[in-house]
């Protein structure tokens, strides 16, 4: 639990990180300027390597106090937090109860559990909403709004979910903006741009400035070093999503090609690419996203290889559980540029 009252800042990680990458994040986070009142999470970044967000709590709270506002949250509420502790869905959920004075149920993702009710509002991801329309569960009563994040929500979810009743807002947002960018109202799919923040379109990329952007980034430079960098220009953050604005509404069009979501988690294909080249050997072998309905995307792996199970289980170790393969696909050749450079979507559309 985060004392947001105080000068301490905290390191909140995945517990089933591989104990290497941890410990390269605890190192990172020690060799940092010392930030007061600030919480570390990790995420994934263009250079295909985890990294560190610093998130002041002041920023926390300003994300908060907007998403408070957008939901109309009062202390009566009874907030569900079944996101994890150590992702901006969860810090979020109990940054917003802390405000109102609200009371929070915490418990492990559970779609029985979840559909007995007993809370008013909450956060989930697509997947888990898919498991509760799978399940066929109605909405329990008193429940009367679910901020759906970590990816985009298909439609046909959406309808299937709303005919069993449940109170779902579709929502973008970051890690770098300490969670909501822009909210659905009740019976509307269309993001509304919340008030701590500004929003615009640089060259196709979704731009924010405001109150909830993060401090910075800590990560290794390519000799091992840490490195801390603000990159925010004149206050603007870019994105990796493309999108539009009209008015106080944004519309995404989804993120570069090599991030996907996988059951909401943002997973850099460039990061998993650099571990499997560690494992493989003198083995062709090439990482794909595949499109999958409850989780949004799976890891596959192309190979040329007769026997690709070392590999897998080389890879597999070295991962979070979601990122693991879940398929082998073989093939004559790896489709790559003379400079080696893996051609993706060539690939992809090659096992297909």
């Amino acid at each position: 639990m985060i004392d947001w009252s105080s000068a301490a800042t905290h390191l909140l990680l995945n517990p089933r990180l591989p104990a290497e990458e941890r410990m390269k994040l605890e190192a990172l986070a020690q060799a940092a300027p010392s930030l007061g009142r600030h919480v570390w999470v990790s995420t994934s970044g263009t250079s295909g390597a985890l990294k560190l967000v610093a998130l002041s709590k002041d920023a926390i709270l300003s994300s908060a106090a907007a998403v408070n506002a957008h939901l109309d949250a009062q202390r009566s509420d009874v907030w569900s937090r079944v996101l994890p502790s150590f992702h901006v869905g969860g810090i979020g959920i109990d940054a917003r109860a802390h405000l109102t004075g609200s009371r929070v149920e915490v418990f492990d993702w559970d779609p029985q559990r979840f559909a007995r009710g007993g809370f008013t509002l909450s956060s989930l991801v697509p997947a888990q909403v898919r498991d509760l329309v799978t399940a066929k569960l109605r909405v329990p009563g008193g429940l009367r709004a679910i901020v759906v994040g970590g990816g985009s929500l298909p439609d046909d979810l959406h309808a299937a979910a709303s005919q069993l009743g449940w109170p779902l807002l579709p929502s973008y947002g970051l890690s770098e903006a300490a969670s909501q960018v822009a909210t659905a109202t009740p019976g509307s799919t269309d993001l509304r741009i919340l008030s701590h923040l500004r929003v615009r379109i640089d060259d196709g990329r979704i731009v924010l400035s405001g109150s909830s952007l993060l401090t910075g980034y800590a990560f290794p430079d390519g000799e091992g070093r840490p490195v801390f960098v603000d990159p925010k220009i004149d206050g603007w953050f870019v994105t990796e999503d493309r999108g539009e604005v009209e008015g106080s509404l944004l519309r995404v069009f989804g993120r570069s090609r090599d991030f996907v979501k996988i059951g909401g988690e943002s997973v850099d294909l460039v990061r998993l690419d650099r571990v499997l080249d560690e494992v493989r050997g003198s083995v062709d072998a090439a990482i794909l996203a595949v499109s999958d309905d409850r989780l949004g995307h799976v890891i596959h792996v192309a190979t040329t290889a007769a026997d690709a199970q070392p590999i897998v289980e080389a890879f597999n170790a070295s991962v979070l559980p979601f990122e693991r393969i879940r398929a082998v696909h073989r093939v004559d050749s790896i489709p790559r540029t003379p400079l080696g450079k893996l051609r993706r979507q060539e690939l992809s559309e090659k096992v297909r």
